[in-house]
């Protein structure tokens, strides 16, 4: 029993000692000198001092929130396909290191593969943590460029700052094999092996360029004034609802609510008749919709396209023109916008393939 007590009194001693020395140990001490000044004499957005530029950013205000809350629900966020970055012609599409890697380099190649791809964030379009003020938030490139297709080619969408130029970079097709060196030639044939024949997905940044399309019509393909007006951001980031449309979800749409955010298109004067949930100016839209479509049934029963997957029939010989006119239709197909985008541009590539399908029986 005496040796319990003691036991006792010698853990509550320890147990006593612990606490003052935690205390000591813990007790606030003096404040340490104030940070550095900035290079214009004060602590301001220049300097280091937290209080002056990180709180700029990280104050977690509902402007802050909302932008993240509206980006989770945009298609960036998801990175459904930053498996493709395993591929250095993929990668700087399909993941944010490599964005940013080639905005950099001006390469279409990645040096590398990306195995630990991130998919597209705020900082594959913003320059995060480059100045630890509110200046981050900017793009981190604006200027124009050559696209994939066609180095000789030059896009760059100035309006509001050049913008879409960022947005461009991916959302433009690629070269693909064999490519047409004679696209209006009736007689030269070529045979493609791959059923992926065509312009790759991202299609809408030539086409509101007014770019990418094979001209095969008797006159220069035409275009409307939207990307000497607009930018993406104009339409894709109008007012937002919630997460729904607008805002950092970048949708136009959003089906199951029945809205179609038409704000910026009936701003400015612009289309101030339309009515509300449709972007179908004077029926424009359902008409390049019914071209798309007729294009369609007119390359199927020519044989070249399976309707099943919308992709090319292989193992045949075809004209470089009915090529063109097949690179045509996936280009408007793959803008999504059902001319919108470019109405002028979108209708002269569709009607100047329909002419050519007709010319020949079709």
């Amino acid at each position: 029993m005496k040796r319990i007590k003691q036991l006792i009194f010698t853990a509550g001693l320890v147990c006593s000692v612990v606490m003052i020395i935690f205390t000591a140990c813990t007790k606030e001490g003096p404040q340490g000198p104030a940070g550095p000044a900035g290079k214009d004499g004060t602590n301001g957005t220049n300097g280091k001092d937290a209080n002056a530029t990180c709180t700029q950013c990280h104050n977690w205000s509902d402007s802050l929130v909302t932008k993240i809350f509206q980006y989770d629900a945009s298609r960036h966020s998801l990175g459904e396909t930053t498996f493709e970055g395993t591929r250095t012609s993929c990668a700087p599409c399909h993941t944010s290191q490599g964005f940013v890697e080639c905005a950099s380099t001006g390469s279409d190649t990645t040096a590398a593969p990306v195995y630990d791809a991130a998919q597209i964030n705020c900082r594959t379009c913003h320059k995060i943590h480059k100045t630890y003020t509110n200046n981050d938030w900017e793009l981190i490139v604006t200027s124009g460029f050559n696209p994939r297709y066609d180095k000789t080619v030059t896009i760059d969408l100035a309006a509001d700052g050049g913008g879409s130029n960022l947005c461009a970079r991916c959302h433009q097709p690629r070269t693909t094999s064999p490519w047409l060196t004679n696209p209006s030639s009736t007689t030269d044939s070529l045979k493609p092996t791959s059923s992926r024949w065509g312009p790759h997905y991202g299609a809408a940044g030539v086409v509101f360029a007014a770019k990418g399309a094979f001209e095969i019509g008797t006159s220069a393909f035409r275009s409307t004034n939207h990307k000497d007006a607009l930018s993406c951001a104009t339409c894709h980031q109008a007012q937002a609802q919630g997460a729904l449309v607008g805002g950092h979800s970048l949708w136009m749409s959003n089906e199951e609510e029945g809205i179609k955010n038409n704000v910026s298109c009936k701003s400015a004067g612009c289309h101030s008749s339309l009515g509300n949930n449709t972007f179908d100016v004077n029926g424009k839209e359902t008409e390049i919709a019914g071209m798309i479509q007729t294009l369609k049934v007119k390359l199927a029963v020519a044989g070249m396209l399976d309707t099943n997957t919308n992709n090319l029939k292989t193992g045949k010989w075809y004209k470089q023109k009915q090529l063109a006119v097949f690179w045509n239709y996936k280009l408007a197909f793959y803008d999504k916008s059902n001319g919108i985008h470019n109405y002028l541009y979108t209708y002269d590539m569709l009607q100047s393939g329909i002419d050519y399908m007709a010319s020949l029986g079709y």
